[in-house]
């Protein structure tokens, strides 16, 4: 359970071309912040703390975000010639409470809970359209089996519901030990290889986690072929994170890593099917 606040921002830095349009998550000592551009000018900026931090979003919102915003460099990095939205729809500063929770059924007959009326967990890696788009597959393809005489409904969505709630698991599992602030980023990989059951490199676990391609979904992805990729790809990423930690190129490396920009792409794949059918 943690709390966010969070506003809006006009000016903000953005990322190197042609990431400017991506979503920033930056970690600090009492949690973490998101910075999400909207538009070019238009940038979203939020902190979210844990529980027990709570005292730091109380009182005047206005010196609570910016006191958060000091304790952050990356993001008071980012919003150094920005200024807040203070008048109309986006004026407001906002206060939100996350409770992660789940349905105790995601299905019953005639009807399937998707997305977040089946389950929610707090967004630090934005996996929410992730969770929403990939749930919305797996029942058009429970539906689709149902109405083709392939499987009865109560088979097609068991299997539903455990691959669902499995996918939900791994994000809310990880960000447990994410919110952990004893551990080191090492811990984070070995975790994120832990509960995805990863046959890569921790690393490579992790961005896989992030990036939503981590869950082995072969009904929609050839095993022979994904396997065969995450083999052929493990060298180019161990070299690109060595790179980063002999400070060459920093974490651009990353994103000309092949399984990055494939975690990266896949991701957008999936929010492009759900949209457009």
């Amino acid at each position: 359970r943690n709390l966010a606040l969070f506003g809006y921002f006009t000016g903000g830095k953005r990322l190197p071309q042609p990431y400017s349009g991506n979503i920033l998550s930056a970690a600090f000592s009492s949690g973490w912040f998101w910075y999400i551009p909207l538009s070019p000018e238009l940038t979203s900026v939020g902190a979210v703390v844990r529980r027990d931090m709570a005292q730091k979003v109380q009182g005047d919102p206005e010196k609570a975000l910016l006191a958060l915003i000091d304790e952050c460099p990356l993001v008071k990095e980012y919003l150094a010639d920005a200024e807040r939205v203070t008048t109309g729809q986006y004026g407001q500063l906002r206060v939100r409470k996350d409770y992660s929770y789940q349905a105790t059924a995601y299905w019953r007959p005639g009807m399937v809970l998707i997305g977040d009326a089946a389950c929610f967990v707090d967004p630090v890696f934005s996996s929410g359209v992730h969770l929403a788009t990939y749930s919305a597959l797996l029942a058009a393809r429970s539906v689709n089996s149902v109405l083709a005489g392939t499987v009865d409904e109560e088979t097609a969505f068991k299997e539903f519901e455990a691959r669902y709630r499995r996918e939900y698991s791994v994000f809310y599992e990880f960000l447990v030990s994410f919110y952990d602030m004893n551990a080191d980023e090492n811990s984070y990989f070995w975790k994120a290889k832990k509960v995805t059951g990863g046959s890569g490199e921790e690393f490579e676990s992790f961005i896989e986690l992030v990036g939503g391609v981590a869950s082995g979904e072969t009904a929609l992805a050839g095993e022979r072929t994904t396997a065969t990729g995450l083999r052929a790809r493990s060298a180019e990423f161990s070299e690109a994170v060595d790179r980063i930690s002999t400070g060459q190129d920093a974490t651009m490396a990353l994103f000309r890593s092949e399984v990055v920009r494939n975690a990266m792409r896949e991701g957008g794949q999936v929010q492009n099917q759900a949209m457009l059918g």
